[in-house]
């Protein structure tokens, strides 16, 4: 009886399950990371990346997850080195690049953001990377203030439904930017026909409805965002209730001397989102802070009883718009800023001027 050749069919076919056993085992340990990322569990989620990285130092998915940990700990140059490293072993690996290029928005770099936008769109081989990156590559102009370039970026969306809802919206709120409102009213009334409850365009479109002094379709649609986002549940990177009070009472006590006894007597209230009798009064439902009363220049010349003065936080909301809880305590602090500065009669402008937008 001859001996078995140890490269016929047999051998191979165990090789092989071998290998499929050895590789099904590290997806699974990758998607554990990713939902441990999820909730917020990051130094479990950085135990088993490790693992992950350990098992194949190869495999480029393992250097991105390690890179959202690093970002979510405010690690940005970490989080940046994990997503170069990604991208340098697998170049048609776009994750990494959009990542990479979302984190230099964050850091106020639009340039580095359409430069990786851009070789992400190269390497982009189905319809919905290339819709994720070039959307990216419009917003990354936008903050350029290039308008020229956003519309021409825009341009190249394909002329039928896309494939998620949320790609209408991201080009319906660019061209809100652009000050596009048909071309903005026809994304976003796309983006509600592919799910009518769609709460990002229902709010893009209330916006839509304010700058053409709709007022009470306005109120309609944000009063129907927040009867949606009152359903949302806090996100993994959300702060406790006592937290976020105490890093609003630390951001206080930040404030020069003078500020502090200007506003000593105007209290800070915190709540989720804003009351519905605010929203129905017109004003959005996502806002992060509210200053209620009358601007300190305009007091001298207002008759009558004194008004009630209080600044308003909303927690859920402030929440929302960050990724990392080192992202929410820096928004606190903006949100503060910002509406300490209505307090002193600042408008919209100049806010944007001094950063605090």
């Amino acid at each position: 009886m001859a001996g078995r050749d140890p490269k016929n069919g047999s051998n191979k076919s165990s090789v092989n399950e071998a290998e499929e056993r050895e590789l099904d085992e590290l997806m699974k340990l990758m998607d554990r990371v990713w939902h441990l990322i999820e909730e917020g569990k990051l130094d479990e989620a950085e135990v088993e990346g490790k693992k992950a990285l350990a098992a194949d130092p190869e495999a480029p998915e393992g250097h991105t997850l390690l890179g959202m940990i690093a970002a979510q700990r405010n690690d940005i140059p970490g989080a940046l080195a994990f997503y170069k490293k990604a991208a340098e072993l697998d170049p048609e690996y776009i994750e990494p690049l959009l990542l990479a290029a979302e984190l230099h928005m964050a850091l106020d770099q639009p340039d580095e953001a359409v430069g990786l936008c851009e070789l992400a769109i190269e390497a982009a081989e189905d319809e919905e990377d290339f819709l994720d990156a070039l959307l990216l590559k419009v917003e990354a102009h936008l903050a350029q203030q290039d308008d020229e370039a956003a519309e021409e970026a825009l341009a190249e969306l394909p002329a039928v439904d896309l494939p998620d809802p949320s790609y209408h919206t991201r080009a319906g709120t660019a061209w809100i930017d652009l000050g596009d409102l048909d071309a903005a009213e026809k994304h976003l009334e796309t983006a509600l026909r592919l799910d009518a409850k769609f709460t990002d365009a229902i709010h893009a479109l209330g916006v839509v409805y304010d700058e053409r002094g709709e007022t009470q379709k306005m109120v309609k649609a944000f009063l129907a965002v927040r009867e949606e986002d009152l359903k949302r549940e806090a996100p993994a990177w959300g702060v406790s209730k006592e937290r976020f009070e105490e890093i609003a009472t630390a951001t206080l006590a930040e404030l020069p001397a003078k500020i502090r006894d200007l506003l000593g007597n105007v209290p800070i209230h915190t709540s989720d989102y804003p009351a519905k009798e605010i929203v129905a009064e017109g004003n959005d439902p996502r806002m992060m802070g509210f200053f209620s009363g009358i601007p300190l220049p305009e007091k001298g010349s207002v008759g009558g009883a004194p008004s009630l003065d209080c600044v308003f936080l909303y927690q859920r909301n402030i929440e929302r718009v960050c990724q990392t809880r080192a992202e929410v305590e820096e928004e606190i602090r903006t949100t503060i800023f910002h509406e300490a500065g209505h307090f002193f009669g600042l408008d919209e402008d100049e806010l944007e001027k001094m950063g605090l937008g």
